[in-house]
């Protein structure tokens, strides 16, 4: 045991020693600096274009092949650019399709903040291997300053928690899964799929004339709010809050592709109209909206937009549930009618 005890001494010294130079930063280990990955901000970005790649889309655990955003089934590389013209964002291939404001926004501000958590590997050989070849969801960059930065989006690190990602064939870093979900979307996400534009508090008049249902929703001109409003439907008195959950239902609407130009659809054969009238700015706005089918497609249901500009492919269950709601508040409203009877006039 004697022996040992120098032996033990020794240890014990190297260990004190080697924590005390650890906390002292003897060994210089740097620690992970946090840094933007373009260093630019969503106010510097001219132009975008978007290769939504081929492989599985960060997050979602689906193949591009047959997103919306892509070509669909054929699993090739959907490319969408944007551009910024006037202050206003628009999407010049593969068409001037209509953008959301709010998601084009959204996704510049994720663009320009997202940071590298870490460098994976400084000079990459074989990018491959990090899923950043060919397959790889790319955002060419253009600046107003006319920096040009080509990001790549890759696989996901081991641990889970964040993507390959490589800007302008330089270093391969890690940057978080968030971030890269909110970078990498696809062109149906930029895109402004719900036709409908109304607001609760300013509609006045919702009249639909269907083959399948007909109806007229009023509101009153009293109160600041739809909830405030008294409404009727085909002049019967209903609740606020099933006209609100009717214009809800109209408005929420999405197509269900890609939107097309009316130009493009021929022999359409008219289904049902939806006329909305608004009060906007202290003046009375009408906007109608027509459903239609084409022979070619006589099981897509398409809207045309009151500018008769734009095409957008409906769900039809959706707009099916539109109408078995009013007929069912239809229904209500009759029904509810209080009775005239002998008893109740004593």
């Amino acid at each position: 045991m004697k022996k040992l005890i120098p032996t033990m001494v020794v240890v014990v010294i190297l260990i004190a020693g080697w924590v005390y130079a650890a906390n002292q930063n003897y060994f210089r280990e740097e620690e992970a600096v946090q840094a933007k990955l373009l260093g630019i901000s969503s106010a510097d970005i001219q132009a975008i274009t978007l290769h939504e790649g081929t492989k599985d889309k960060p997050g979602t655990g689906t193949g591009t092949g047959t997103d919306a955003g892509t070509d669909a089934g054929t699993g090739s590389d959907a490319v969408s650019t944007l551009e910024l013209k006037d202050g206003v964002w628009h999407m010049t291939e593969p068409k001037d399709y209509p953008l959301n404001e709010y998601s084009v926004g959204s996704w510049l501000d994720a663009i320009s903040s997202a940071d590298q958590e870490m460098v994976v590997e400084e000079s990459p050989k074989d990018v491959a291997k990090y899923g950043l070849g060919t397959t790889a969801t790319r955002l060419d960059i253009k600046a107003k300053d006319g920096q040009e930065f080509k990001l790549a989006i890759g696989s996901q690190l081991p641990a889970g928690d964040t993507h390959y990602v490589q800007v302008n064939s330089g270093a391969v870093v890690a940057v978080k899964n968030d971030a890269v979900t909110n970078m990498a979307l696809t062109r149906r996400q930029l895109l402004d799929t719900t036709p409908f534009n109304m607001d609760e508090s300013n509609v006045c008049t919702l009249e639909w004339e269907g083959e399948a249902s007909s109806w007229m929703l009023k509101a009153s001109g009293e109160g600041d709010t739809a909830s405030e409003h008294t409404w009727t439907l085909n002049g019967k008195s209903i609740k606020a809050e099933d006209a609100i959950s009717l214009i809800s239902q109209i408005k929420n609407l999405t197509t269900s592709d890609d939107v097309r130009k009316v130009s493009e659809l021929t022999g359409g054969i008219p289904r049902s109209t939806l006329s909305v009238e608004q009060q906007v700015d202290g003046k009375a706005v009408t906007a109608v909206y027509r459903l239609l089918t084409v022979p070619s497609e006589p099981d897509t249901i398409w809207l045309i937009t009151p500018d008769e500009g734009w095409a957008y492919a409906m769900d039809a269950a959706g707009l099916k549930e539109v109408e078995k709601v009013a007929e069912k508040l239809k229904t209500s409203t009759v029904s509810s009618e209080p009775a005239t009877s002998e008893t109740s006039k004593k």
